[in-house]
């Protein structure tokens, strides 16, 4: 997929950032997520995974921290997230990586853990948008990325779940957009992945809520799906605490039948 002109606007202006201070340095820059999947929807970020020869370290890092603000004071939109890494990292399963450069929301950490995960190493190895380079060899493991998603249900995702129960907490979810999409769409992805053994979208996720589980889910699904594609278009619910609900069920239902270990 080549990125659309104001994507690559972005693209180039962090290229001449990073080249200006660490000039051959940066080998490898590629884009995952919703760009990847044609989903590039009003509020999408733009995710990227840089690889060098060598990490900058010390007071380098203060160099790399500056191309990137410089970059979010000329692109305030879209939000350029994601991380540093090498090839050796790719290479070897996320799980030993730890901390790399992250830049997220504006803020640069010098041992962030965003996206190092085996979802973002298998959606590389799936194929990533090539802004610079070869995609090095990939780390993938179906059976790990399996474990790591049944993990991540059981405990992030029940975490949400128990977290907004009863009223009070339906209600924000339901009277909130963003809380509506996240949940609706962001859990179903990884029930997706456990039962096709495959990786989809987020709007993969509310079309796979839509036509293949039950009936019930779909009207949220749908929701969840308008919020994303079609933001600022009129609601399809008319009462936020039956939307809240609706949301909270669906994931209270993903997390207990995701978790059930079925292979």
């Amino acid at each position: 997929m080549i990125p659309p002109p104001h994507v690559q606007e972005l693209l180039d202006g962090f290229l001449d950032e990073v080249d200006r201070r660490f000039p051959g340095e940066l080998t490898g820059l590629f884009l995952h997520g919703s760009i990847v999947w044609g989903e590039l929807f009003l509020g999408s970020d733009v995710d990227f995974v840089a690889v060098w020869e060598q990490l900058p370290t010390g007071d380098r890092l203060a160099a790399l921290a500056e191309a990137h603000a410089r970059v979010a004071e000329r692109f305030a939109t879209p939000t350029f997230d994601g991380f540093h890494c090498t090839a050796a990292d790719l290479a070897a399963s996320p799980t030993g990586t730890g901390t790399r450069p992250v830049f997220q929301q504006g803020a640069f950490d010098e041992q962030g853990t965003l996206d190092i995960n085996l979802v973002t190493w298998h959606e590389l190895a799936l194929g990533p948008v090539v802004v610079r380079g070869r995609v090095p060899p990939i780390h993938t493991d179906l059976d790990e990325l399996l474990a790591f998603t049944r993990a991540n249900l059981d405990t992030y995702w029940r975490g949400i779940a128990e977290q907004t129960a009863g009223g009070a907490g339906v209600e924000e979810i339901g009277r909130s957009d963003e809380a509506v999409a996240w949940i609706a769409l962001g859990a179903p992805r990884l029930h997706h992945l456990l039962r096709t053994h495959a990786l989809t979208s987020k709007s993969g996720a509310g079309r796979y809520v839509i036509e293949r589980l039950d009936a019930r889910w779909s009207p949220i699904a749908e929701e969840a799906l308008r919020v994303r594609e079609r933001p600022g278009t009129e609601s399809l619910y008319d009462d936020p605490v039956r939307r809240g609900q609706d949301t909270h069920d669906l994931l209270t239902w993903i997390v207990e039948d995701g978790t059930r270990g079925r292979p």
